[in-house]
């Protein structure tokens, strides 16, 4: 749920520079494509695939994790219910795991319900989304946004994964700050007695944005972040929480690693606006 709003392809690279200390680096890739597979004047239907692959360098980490991997197939059906307004609705099954094995118990899945409005130039929505995570369910309350404060300031984004403030150079280049947060889940191995990880994410910084050819993006972001990733039993599970709140605070993890420092991202996408 955190690719980029209006970008049915993208292409994104996160890098986590070297940190002193018994604290974890990180190299993320991300591949998205979302493709409509019908597309009418009350209802449209998207379908895609979504491709991470996490490279960790977790010090003094006793189960040797190194990589982890998620794939998911979102698909997502907008119903038109005037002009200006629409309902989507997206169902997403995930593959999240080491994929050293691949089981039943390695499946979760994202489920959202949005509202949204256009008016003239501007347009937002409400929504929420239910996680299935392997630590137990997780309620997103969401909003999206896209706001045209005047002739170059633009506030846009997907509140709360990553809300963007964009002052527009001209009509290919964009600058601005951004603030976000999103987190992961993923399932060991039964080598690694099923254990499961949870990591958060929290970054704030600039970036750059330039239009190649039409329709086609190129986005440089530079920043700080603050990484929290931790190891827990299988047995170790909570019914119901609110995001971003960690249900897990009141449990000892197996194994906690934190990263305060720089974060790095690249990404080219395909975007519609």
């Amino acid at each position: 749920m955190n690719a980029q709003q209006g970008s049915p392809f993208t292409l994104s690279v996160n890098y986590f520079p070297v940190n002193s200390g018994n604290e974890p680096i990180m190299l993320n890739s991300n591949f998205s494509l979302n493709i409509p597979v019908h597309r009418g004047t009350l209802f449209t239907y998207l379908a895609g695939t979504n491709f991470k692959y996490f490279r960790l360098n977790l010090q003094e980490d006793t189960l040797n994790i190194n990589n982890l991997y998620s794939w998911s197939i979102p698909v997502t059906s907008i119903l038109r219910i005037s002009p200006n307004k629409i309902i989507t609705l997206l169902v997403e099954p995930i593959i999240s795991s080491d994929f050293k094995d691949i089981g039943a118990n390695n499946f979760r899945y994202n489920m959202a319900l949005f509202y949204g409005k256009k008016n003239g130039l501007n347009s937002w929505g409400i929504g929420l989304a239910i996680s299935k995570r392997f630590s137990g369910f997780q309620i997103i309350p969401l909003g999206t946004f896209n706001f045209h404060l005047n002739k170059n300031w633009v506030f846009s984004g997907i509140f709360p994964f990553k809300p963007r403030l964009i002052y527009e150079l001209d009509k290919t280049q964009q600058i601005g700050i951004s603030f976000g947060i999103n987190n992961n889940s993923f399932r060991l191995s039964e080598l690694q007695e099923s254990h499961y990880i949870n990591s958060q994410l929290v970054e704030a910084g600039f970036f750059y944005q330039k239009t190649i050819v039409k329709h086609f993006k190129m986005d440089i972001f530079m920043g700080i972040q603050s990484l929290q990733t931790e190891i827990y039993n299988r047995d170790q599970t909570f019914s119901v929480s609110i995001f971003p709140i960690n249900q897990n605070k009141n449990e000892n993890a197996i194994e906690s690693f934190t990263n305060n420092g720089l974060l790095l991202q690249f990404s080219f996408s395909y975007a519609l606006f």
